[in-house]
């Protein structure tokens, strides 16, 4: 073909044997083959050494034209090209890759957190409503029983007078016909005249006590305050979102110190096993010797309000902002009202011991003291019993405290002879963290700031530990026989409680 064509008589033919692709690829410049993303038809052919940057012609005919150092990437390749640069950019590369994919991880997980916030949100306007509409009904209940007693009391005179006026009637009847069959009988019917005439005096003086109405009427003029204020709202709350707070990287100081007596009067030595925070920045406490729930305002440093209860609690946490649950000795899970008085409400009778108590998206963590950790939802249906990982090896020996990751998406259990056990939301095992300076770890807390507390029985401390990496920061501070620890994040609290002890100390750091 080449020898038929004019054009191709001058092709140099070479045997296949001689071709070398080496040779070829060698002598043959390279060329860059990106498009500028500014000029779209331009190569990107140009190298600015003062703007380290690769550009096209047209950006040098427009931008780079007082630059010195421009070169034509072809001819000066070698000279600008390292392998050692290629490598290390490839890394960096990788490793940004990385950090982007960590932050869209981060990011999406935020997503689906916030989704969850949403349907809280709409649940929590949707039972706002029902409690009102429920408050509705008590005030509409009380209001028919006050119209009904109105009209029993009305109706009960008007039936007596109406029975009176009866036998009045009757006795004036029989006076009219014992009158008339006395004629011819002067002596009887002096007899009869004179009983008609007291007995028209009885009914007369009875008649002229009784008021005559013309009209009898039960009315309800409406309470228009109430509907004049529901006019005024615009929405049934305050919609809010919460700012997320910082990672916290760094081992807590205490700045400030506090110890806060919480013993009643005629009361035992308080033993104080479980506590948690409230947004109104009061604590619950439950003081497991005097079977007491007790709230305590930290600002003022009293105990506002108690509630007895019917067996001794071992732990407390939120199920919302308006109520709370106790894990209690008698193997039940006492639900509590936390209005302006604390009040008992529903109860969960379970069928094991529970100890320790965390609650997070509609389930129940509970841990028995023993070797199992129990997952339940809000009905108390028993999800996932948890005693072993997935090689059939116990997890557990002494479960305690129970407290959920930053993320929510983990759960911390302190055991005593083991250490702080990680498990996912489903109850699978993760791992175990051990230090030497944490000894018989009793109480958990997160501080939603990327942060485990653990206070430590046998170590008499508080360890911080990362969430991410699972290492000790530090620890906080020395503390004599720790049982619970919890964390006021917007404040920067830390309360511990203590075996046998009318005080608790609540720190501020910093």
């Amino acid at each position: 073909m080449h020898k038929t064509f004019p054009l191709m008589k001058a092709h140099k033919l070479l045997d296949q044997a001689d071709f070398s692709t080496h040779s070829i690829q060698s002598s043959t410049p390279c060329f860059p083959t990106e498009k500028c993303s500014v000029h779209k038809t331009k190569l990107l052919d140009m190298f600015c050494k003062n703007h380290d940057e690769v550009v096209c012609d047209t950006c040098v005919a427009i931008n780079h034209r007082t630059c010195q150092g421009i070169y034509f990437i072809p001819n000066e390749v070698d000279n600008l090209y390292r392998q050692s640069t290629s490598d290390q950019t490839k890394k960096q590369l990788i490793a940004a890759k990385k950090d982007v994919q960590y932050i869209k991880k981060n990011k999406q997980q935020l997503l689906s957190d916030l989704k969850k916030q949403k349907q809280k949100a709409t649940d929590s306007i949707t039972n706002y409503r029902k409690e009102l509409e429920a408050e509705l009904k008590r005030l509409e209940f009380e209001s028919l029983k006050e119209v009904d007693a109105k009209y029993n009391n009305i109706e009960r005179d008007l039936r007596r007078e109406i029975k009176e006026a009866e036998k009045d009637i009757d006795d004036l009847e029989q006076s009219v016909a014992k009158l008339q069959k006395s004629n011819r009988n002067k002596a009887q019917e002096f007899v009869c005249v004179k009983t008609a005439q007291k007995k028209i005096v009885t009914v007369k003086s009875s008649t002229s006590s009784t008021r005559i109405q013309t009209e009898v009427k039960i009315s309800f003029p409406a309470d228009i305050k109430i509907k004049n204020y529901l006019k005024q709202l615009k929405t049934l709350g305050q919609v809010s979102t919460a700012e997320a707070y910082r990672p916290r990287t760094t081992v807590y100081k205490v700045k400030y110190k506090r110890n806060i007596n919480i013993k009643l009067k005629n009361e035992d030595t308080c033993d104080i096993y479980g506590s948690c925070f409230i947004d109104d920045d009061s604590l619950l406490l439950a003081d497991l010797r005097n079977r007491k729930l007790k709230r305590l305002n930290v600002s003022t440093a009293t105990i506002i309000d108690h509630l007895d209860l019917p067996a001794a609690p071992l732990a407390v946490c939120l199920t919302s902002k308006q109520e709370a649950a106790v894990s209690l000795r008698n193997d039940t899970i006492q639900f509590v009202s936390l209005g302006n008085k604390m009040a008992p409400k529903r109860k969960l009778e379970m069928d094991h011991s529970c100890f320790g108590l965390a609650f997070n998206d509609g389930k129940f963590f509970i841990s028995d003291g023993d070797e199992t950790v129990y997952i339940h939802d809000e009905n108390g249906t028993t999800l996932h019993q948890i005693t072993t990982d997935k090689s059939g090896n116990p997890i557990f020996s002494n479960s305690k405290n129970i407290s959920v990751s930053t993320n929510g998406n983990r759960v911390y259990v302190a055991d005593i002879h083991t250490g702080v056990i990680t498990l996912d939301m489903m109850g699978n095992y993760l791992s175990t963290f051990t230090d030497p300076d944490l000894v018989a770890p009793q109480g958990v807390c997160t501080d939603k700031k990327g942060n485990i507390l653990v206070c430590g029985w046998g170590s008499s401390n508080i360890v911080q530990i990362s969430e991410d990496s699972e290492t000790k920061l530090g620890s906080i501070k020395k503390v004599e026989c720790p049982l619970s620890v919890c964390f006021d994040p917007p404040h920067n609290k830390l309360a511990v409680t203590h075996y046998s002890s009318n005080t608790i100390a609540v720190d501020e750091l910093e």
